[in-house]
């Protein structure tokens, strides 16, 4: 322990900022952590006396990171007012993200209606460009540094409406930013140009680097390789991101320790190659590193690389021996220093916990492993190390894991590092004096490159390799832990393998994993309704299967000229409803219901299929009349999906007390040929409690269904047509008489939905209205005949 006195004292001081985060959130948890902490922390001295001075010191380290926590989180808060349009002045503090008719960056504001701030605060700010010629004079002239003056709309960031949602105002804050801002009047601002800098002229180079990749390579390798060398992940094909994200790859786009120790390497070689000493060498490089650091956006494992690597590089200077651990503490007192936040940064927390990893696990692996070359070995101990560390993280944050993962990384990783990354830094450097000399080696590298992301493409469709996880509680995560430490316990030869520690290994092991794949039944009934803005997303869980009723969609880009698009449009199903499904740990659905071929209903059902199996489809029959219902057709095909027709009278039966009832379409569709009037209209009765799902139906549907369906009274209504005034007739109301209506809506529509008159029918009834424009997303349990439901949003005007 004294040999590794910084790892150690890192150690501490990271339970002391966890105690504080709990702290800030709960005083009785943080409380109770820090008595824990501290208990565990004074063993050692009881396990040896010698070990008291360190102990004392890492106490010491212990309440300077628990203090630190806490005066830095009372410090951050904004003394803007909540909501406001006012005149600005300040400076662009990040790098422009320019997309379609935006531009997003983040301005440190010094002025605020003509006053002074005593501290100037920082506002995550958009732009919206009205014409192209706004945009192209914004290119020019924003940048790092550049000032700004004019109008702007601030306000807070909202919380997420959604489980399973990211909680952007949380990630603004641990960045001390508490405000968002909106630029509308491009034309009025006054632009200041940025002065030459260090950060400013570095992140200039990336953004012609990046523009200079486009030139040379297919688009596809350009967003990559941007990615990957220039950290400009913004380049990076939203498509190709998902599907490294699936496969474990992320880590290759993310400038980590990987790419960090790889450029080490080439420049140590290279100017050694040109006649300088090592120890040249060796400084040299480590006056590189920060430039490199700097230029690709100083994440957070970049710059826990960049600190690890000076150092590793000061101490082959100094001729002193370096040590892994204790240069993995000695990053992470910098870090924690610089700055408390960090500890939440996921890419943070994975960069650190592979490290250990790798230190932990790669020297007792390369001598276990049977691979006669050491190179194979070797990768083959990182990929094994790496996967069982950040195993448990995954799952926790991100839910999905493919088992290929792991050859994945052992055959992309080197393909990647040796092949594919050298040469793709030769034709940035080539190509920066002029395209034509980058061109040759461009070419080989897009000749290599594409063919094997095809190939990932493919590998990312094998669902039978992808499973998806709820979020494990702390208490597995503390057996996998134990696990983890039987492991190193055999491979360093401190437990025996005889056949009792391999019964007693085996059975734990089964008893951990099992309760990862074991798929408990279900009890009651489940019913989501996700706020996804102006549309319908209805998630139905009984104890046997999982049912998507409808699930929106982006807006239309038809009618947006090139300049407009977005390269990533916000998809409902992308952003809320998969992450929705994948947090419950569902992966695959079992009846897919498409009320019918509005946008705002099925938009993003191709992205749903693509990504996710689907059992079974059901749809009201009508012939496609646009693009995405000819999509989902084709997708239906591709996927082989069973489809079936709802027609009016089909039941189906779950278990005795879950019946499935199909009202609308009749037989014979609406002679109006309106999709609306077509709508699936679903009436769920579960353990005594009815439920009627209405898609887009209006009026005149609903006077037909009452004639025609016997439908009874109703305990939880879906409003139909999101509370428009084109349905919810008086005479619909006043037969069902619901408990519970639920409105599907978006917030500040267009279409002025919910109707005022809708409300007043359904609170003449004391019927309780819940809107997902207000309360966020709605979760209604059945259980024996009981009713309840909780909203997801903390609005007080939810009731």
């Amino acid at each position: 322990m004294r040999q590794r006195a910084l790892f150690f004292c890192g150690l501490y001081m990271l339970s002391g900022l966890v105690c504080a985060s709990q702290f800030v959130n709960s005083a009785r948890l943080g409380c109770g952590l820090l008595l824990g902490f501290i208990i565990v922390g004074i063993l050692p001295v009881f396990k040896n006396k010698a070990y008291y001075k360190l102990v004392v010191t890492g106490l010491l380290f212990f309440i300077t990171g628990f203090s630190w926590y806490l005066w830095i989180e009372k410090h951050n808060v904004s003394i803007l007012p909540d909501e406001t349009n006012a005149a600005f002045a300040g400076e662009i503090q990040s790098a422009v993200m320019f997309d379609g008719d935006r531009c997003k960056f983040i301005l440190r504001i010094h002025v605020l209606n003509g006053k002074a701030l005593e501290v100037p605060e920082l506002v995550q700010t958009t732009i919206y460009f009205r014409n192209e010629a706004s945009r192209r004079q914004a290119e020019k002239v924003l940048s790092y540094g550049a000032t700004l003056s004019g109008k702007i709309e601030i306000e807070r960031p909202a919380p997420p409406t959604n489980p399973g949602a990211f909680d952007y105002p949380t990630y603004l804050h641990r960045k001390h930013i508490h405000r968002i801002g909106k630029i509308w009047d491009v034309e009025s601002l006054s632009y200041g140009h940025a002065p030459i800098g260090f950060t400013g002229l570095m992140m200039s180079w990336q953004k012609k680097l990046a523009n200079r990749a486009f030139e040379l390579y297919h688009p596809t390798s350009a967003g990559l390789l941007s990615g990957m060398l220039l950290g400009a992940v913004d380049r990076v094909d939203p498509e190709l991101y998902t599907t490294f994200s699936s496969l474990g790859l992320t880590h290759v786009i993310a400038i980590s320790g990987q790419h960090i120790t790889l450029l080490v390497v080439a420049l140590v070689y290279v100017l050694r190659l040109f006649g300088f000493t090592r120890e040249r060498s060796y400084l040299l490089t480590a006056c590189l590193l920060p430039v490199y650091v700097v230029m690709t956006g100083s994440s957070a494992s970049a710059v826990r690389a960049l600190i690890m690597g000076e150092l590793a590089l000061f101490a082959l200077l100094m001729r002193r021996a370096k040590d892994g651990w204790n240069l993995l503490g000695a990053s992470f007192l910098c870090m924690a220093l610089a700055n408390p936040y960090y500890i939440h940064d996921v890419g943070f927390q994975l960069s650190y916990l592979v490290t250990f990893g790798l230190l932990s696990f790669v020297p007792p692996l390369m001598r276990k492993l049977p691979f006669k070359r050491d190179g194979v070995r070797g990768l083959a101990a990182v990929t094994l190390a790496a996967t069982l560390v950040s195993f448990p993280l995954t799952i926790y944050y991100f839910h999905v894991y493919s088992f290929l993962s792991p050859l994945v990384n052992f055959l992309f990783v080197p393909f990647i590092s040796i092949m594919i990354a050298p040469m793709a830094a030769i034709s940035f450097m080539l190509g920066m004096i002029h395209p034509a000399f980058g061109f040759l080696p461009a070419k080989v590298v897009d000749t290599l490159l594409l063919p094997v992301l095809q190939l990932l493409d493919k590998a990312e469709e094998w669902r039978s390799f992808r499973f998806v996880f709820r979020s494990p509680s702390l208490f597995w995560i503390g057996g996998y832990t134990f696990w983890l430490l039987f492991l190193l316990g055999w491979l360093y030869d401190k437990i025996a393998l005889n056949w009792k520690n391999v019964m007693i290994f085996a059975s734990f092991s089964f008893l951990l994993f099992g309760t990862l794949f074991i798929s408990w039944e279900r009890k009651g009934v489940t019913i989501t309704f996700l706020d996804i803005g102006q549309g319908d997303a209805i998630v139905v869980e009984t104890p046997r299967n999982v049912v998507l009723i409808d699930g929106g969609g982006p807006l239309p880009e038809g009618n947006k000229k090139p300049w407009q698009r977005r390269r990533d449009p916000f998809n409902p199903v992308k952003s809320v409803v998969m992450p929705f499904l994948y947090s419950r740990g569902i992966s695959t659905i079992d009846l897919l219901v498409l009320t019918h071929g509005d946008s705002d209903h099925v938009g993003g059902m191709p992205y749903l299929l693509n990504h996710i199996r689907v059992k079974q489809a059901m749809v009201n029959g009508l012939p496609a009349k646009t693009e995405i219902e000819a999509e989902i057709n084709r997708l239906f095909k591709e996927k082989r999906i069973s489809v079936r027709k709802a027609e009016q009278g089909q039941v189906w039966r779950e278990e005795p007390e879950i019946v499935w009832r199909v009202l609308n379409p009749a037989s014979a569709p609406s002679s109006t040929g309106e999709d609306n009037a077509n709508s699936v209209v679903l009436l769920l009765q579960a353990y005594g409690v009815r439920m009627l799902f209405t898609g887009d139906l209006e009026k005149d549907g609903e006077q037909r269904l009452l004639s025609e369906a016997n439908i009874g009274r109703v305990d939880v209504l879906k409003v139909g047509h999101h509370g428009s005034k084109s349905s919810t007739s008086e005479n619909w109301v006043n037969y069902l008489k619901p408990k519970l209506s639920v409105i599907s809506v978006g917030k500040k529509n267009r279409y002025g939905h919910p109707h005022r008159e809708v409300i007043a029918r359904l609170a003449a009834l004391d019927s309780i209205i819940l809107r997902t424009d207000i309360c966020g997303a709605i979760t209604v349990y059945v259980r024996d005949g009981i009713v309840i439901y909780r909203t997801f949003g903390k609005s007080t005007a939810c009731r």
